[in-house]
């Protein structure tokens, strides 16, 4: 009868050798498939933030209405703003502001677009004729973003750092429009972004609507949501 013959020690250590290699390269893949994953992830959520930032400002753009608004010291202001100051923003009056609770206001709301810190902000007021106490509530709209710059083309066809033109007075200072807004976005990540945004043709009838009465004390619902 022949003896039974089992493993000797040098092909066990060499098992284990080779189980131990298996397991730590199973290991750093498994790290690596993780640390890519982690990695996609961020990745979306940046570039879906910044999908969702620049079309709420787009659309904030093509419902722009020819409202002129009030200062806290009773001064006009056009219904388009466009400063080129140290902060380059944006301010502007648009329609189309949902009203689900019923409130008494008008259904223009008036926004400003600034960059603060590198946090690209959309602001907004629940009044359009702004006492001394109304202060705007703040949207982040997107975050990493180092430079922004906006020029406005009037129907000269002409590029301006800022609007209304220069020398421009009365009505067409108040209500008038550039033909489109041109945005570019300098971001830690996705590098410059530039968009051309043509506005609408607005007619001045078309902004009766903001002549409805509201109270600027009344407290309102929150502004115009963020969303892709």
């Amino acid at each position: 009868m022949r003896r039974a013959r089992g493993f000797t020690l040098l092909e066990l250590l060499i098992a284990i050798a080779i189980f131990a290699l298996l397991g730590l390269a199973t290991y750093r893949m498994l790290t690596s498939v993780l640390r890519t994953d982690s990695v996609t992830r961020a990745h979306e959520l940046q570039l879906r933030e910044l999908v969702r930032a620049i079309a709420a400002f787009e659309r904030d753009l093509l419902q722009v209405a020819q409202r002129p608004v009030r200062d806290p010291f009773g001064d006009p202001r056009p219904a388009l703003r466009g400063e080129a100051d140290e902060v380059a923003a944006v301010e502007l009056s648009r329609a189309g502001w949902r009203n689900p609770l019923g409130r008494s206001r008008a259904s223009v709301q008036r926004v400003r677009w600034q960059l603060s810190g590198e946090q690209w902000q959309r602001r907004y007021w629940n009044v359009l004729d702004q006492a001394q106490d109304s202060q705007p509530q703040v949207q982040q709209a997107l975050d990493g973003v180092t430079a922004l710059r906006l020029r406005y083309l009037d129907g000269d066809g002409n590029w301006l750092d800022s609007w209304p033109p220069t020398g421009t007075t009365g009505e067409a200072r108040l209500i008038g429009l550039p033909r489109a807004i041109e945005l570019v976005l300098e971001h830690r990540r996705y590098g410059e972004l530039r968009r051309l945004l043509r506005l609408p043709d607005v007619r001045p009838e078309s902004v009766a609507q903001a002549s409805e009465a509201q109270s600027p004390d009344e407290p309102e619902e929150s502004g115009e949501v963020l969303e892709p």
